[in-house]
């Protein structure tokens, strides 16, 4: 059972609440590894709280930028939540407190604190995990990343093994066809508004398209694809907005989840219990080359967008038949990039007025996640799809891009919808 400490103590019940309840949902699913999460007070209204009433009360306490769903999950963690009354920055009281700590969570990054935590840590054995989100742009992804070392290995191999097992399942209904990906720049909705039939191929939408109820209706996917730690696996209310949209989409049964390895457990403690068996975690790792045959190593490269990172590899593992075999074809839909003069704001998508609308509180609640060079991540997303892409033709696969794009690599490959 693991004691996790937030550190430093906090100064007002705003930063107190927040973290708490940010700390509610990363936790959840592994909610029975925990003893405690700690949280030092140092504000002079300690007397003042009362955990089990924000618990039970978690409705009134909780910002309104963060995913409502949390209130309901906040009860869960009676007996697991420590308030400790002090203004102490010295590192040897908490070691003296605190002995046998899994974790320091540092949600202020300025260096003394930093420096601070990481002797707390280094003095009980534990990890620092930053978490700061004004200056941490993954700080998301860091604390889900802990919370995924909390599962033993037989676990973890056990989900590996459960993942990949449903992955060739459904492989073999998918063989023999074509694939479709759908991504979800502004010319998705053109494609929905023509009524564009892709054929008899597995349809794959992502991200935003989830929760579009045209596009859903139109396109009838198979395979629903995310993996953003922010935007569909975060605490904010865009976030649980997303997971409400992804489960009312997981009420067709034929449709399964794409999303990344450690994302699972977090579907498996928030969406109902007949979609479990329909999500499928892919794990990945930094490699020189892309994977594109997902039936041997279950395993795909890491890159910063969901189509050269989980998309694609999942379509053309589909599509190039796996031990050798000669492919097929795969269609591109609604990936529009932008020029590279625009690199330095994030692209358009499809409602775009609706999406930004909605995209802004997570502005407020990741404001580090934003503070981004643009135009970096765009040449690289260029870059990773004319790799992936020529990988999927030197195996015999037909890559077509099928409406405008921006992308060189997609470009190139444009052949009109007839």
């Amino acid at each position: 059972m693991a004691d996790i400490l937030f550190y430093p103590p906090f100064p007002n019940r705003h930063l107190l609440f927040d973290q708490l309840f940010r700390g509610v949902w990363h936790f959840l699913p592994a909610l029975a590894k925990l003893n405690r999460l700690i949280f030092p007070y140092a504000g002079d209204d300690f007397a003042l709280l009362d955990v089990s009433q924000t618990l039970d009360m978690a409705k009134i306490f909780l910002s309104r930028d963060l995913d409502p769903a949390i209130a309901g999950h906040a009860p869960k963690y009676h007996g697991k939540i420590a308030l400790a009354q002090t203004k102490s920055r010295a590192p040897a009281d908490y070691a003296a407190a605190y002995p046998n700590l899994r974790g320091v969570i540092v949600w202020s990054c300025d260096a003394a604190t930093v420096a601070e935590a990481s002797a707390i840590a280094a003095a009980t054995g534990a990890e620092t995990v930053m978490a700061d989100p004004f200056q941490v742009q993954q700080e998301t992804l860091l604390t889900m990343r802990f919370v995924y070392k909390l599962f033993s290995q037989e676990e973890l191999g056990a989900l590996v093994a459960g993942c990949r097992a449903k992955f060739m399942t459904g492989l073999k209904g998918w063989k023999g066809r074509g694939v479709s990906c759908f991504g979800n720049g502004p010319s998705l909705a053109k494609v929905v508004e023509a009524r564009i039939d892709p054929g008899s191929t597995v349809r794959a939408v992502c991200n935003s398209t989830i929760g579009d109820a045209a596009a859903l209706d139109h396109l009838d996917p198979d395979l629903l694809v995310c993996g953003d730690p922010v935007q569909h696996w975060g605490a904010s209310l865009y976030a649980g907005r997303f997971r409400a949209d992804l489960a009312r989409a997981m009420e067709n049964p034929k449709r399964m989840l794409i999303t990344q390895l450690g994302y699972v457990p977090y579907f498996k403690a928030t969406m109902p219990e007949h979609a479990h068996d329909r999500a499928i975690g892919i794990g990945n790792d930094r490699r020189p080359q892309f994977n594109i045959d997902l039936t041997g190593e279950f395993l795909t490269a890491a890159t910063a967008n969901v189509l050269t990172m989980l998309m694609l590899p999942v379509a053309f593992t589909i599509s190039g038949g796996g031990s050798g075999s000669r492919g097929g074809a795969v269609d591109i839909f609604g990936c529009d990039g932008m020029a590279f003069s625009q690199a330095t704001k994030p692209w358009s998508h499809a409602n775009e007025d609706d999406y930004m609308g909605k995209m802004a509180v997570t502005h407020r609640v990741h404001p580090g996640f934003w503070k981004r060079n643009y135009e970096e991540e765009y040449w690289s997303y260029c870059q990773d799809l004319e790799d992936i892409m020529q990988a999927a033709e030197a195996k015999g696969i037909a890559v077509r891009n099928r409406t405008p794009s921006f992308v060189p690599a997609l470009g190139k490959r444009y052949v009109r919808i007839a």
